[in-house]
């Protein structure tokens, strides 16, 4: 109001090109700060996100994963002695207690029961994911825990419920993980998953892309591809989760 009336009495040589010009300033200001209080906000928020991530890059593993036994060997022989496991959050609840197994090389071994039986746990433990509560689980007569954990990751294969695909072609999600391999043999494991003809089936095969989390692909094309990626591996032994 008092620059208006400035400019209309072009008092003290105030004019209405002088206003506009002060307003412009004014407004260039103004978005600046209010841009600044967003950065500080922003900053704020990232400083609180960062002291979370400082907190989780300085734990350290239970487990080394660069000591412990490579043998050369692998003749694939599982056992599980007297094993007993309970989740950290839950110790009330045991999920196996005493469990004996033995699976012997070359053998295919099926765990069937009920929802929540402990199925899925076996598996997460013979992974290592976790460590028995008691017992020890032994690998060709050698326990876990006296073996290199990366070794062990690589001599196994697993397929877990949920295939985990990613937005790439079909190839792509074959091989994903590794720095080199061979196309062929790429093929053969597609084609040992039984799901080289669905593949092929596609406008542009191999190259297709499967959307992310593999959205263009039914389920059980998925857990196919997933199962593809695993025998590219050529694992030791072969793990399958439903």
């Amino acid at each position: 109001w008092y620059g208006g009336r400035l400019a209309i009495r072009h008092d003290r040589d105030f004019t209405l090109g002088k206003l506009i010009t002060f307003h412009l300033y004014w407004y260039m200001m103004n978005t600046a700060y209010r841009g600044l209080n967003d950065v500080i906000g922003s900053l704020t928020q990232a400083a609180g996100a960062a002291q979370r991530v400082l907190v989780l890059m300085d734990l350290r593993p239970d487990i080394d994963p660069f000591s412990g036994a490579q043998p050369a060997v692998v003749k694939g022989e599982l056992q599980l002695e007297d094993v007993e496991f309970h989740y950290q959050m839950r110790p009330d609840n045991k999920v196996l207690t005493g469990l004996n197994l033995r699976i012997k090389p070359g053998t295919v071994c099926a765990l069937v029961g009920r929802s929540g039986g402990g199925k899925s746990t076996i598996i997460q433990l013979l992974m290592r994911f976790y460590d028995p509560k008691a017992g020890r689980i032994l690998l060709d007569g050698e326990d876990f825990k006296n073996l290199n954990l990366k070794w062990l990751h690589d001599c196994m294969g697993l397929v877990a419920q949920d295939a985990q695909l990613f937005a790439a072609t079909v190839e792509e999600n074959i091989a994903y993980g590794l720095e080199t391999y061979d196309r062929d043999q790429l093929i053969a494991a597609a084609q040992l998953a039984n799901a080289h003809d669905f593949i092929m089936a596609f406008e542009h095969g191999y190259q297709t892309h499967v959307g992310e989390r593999g959205l263009r692909l039914s389920g059980g094309q998925k857990q196919r591809i997933a199962v593809a990626r695993v025998l590219l591996r050529k694992p030791k032994l072969l793990i399958l989760d439903e």
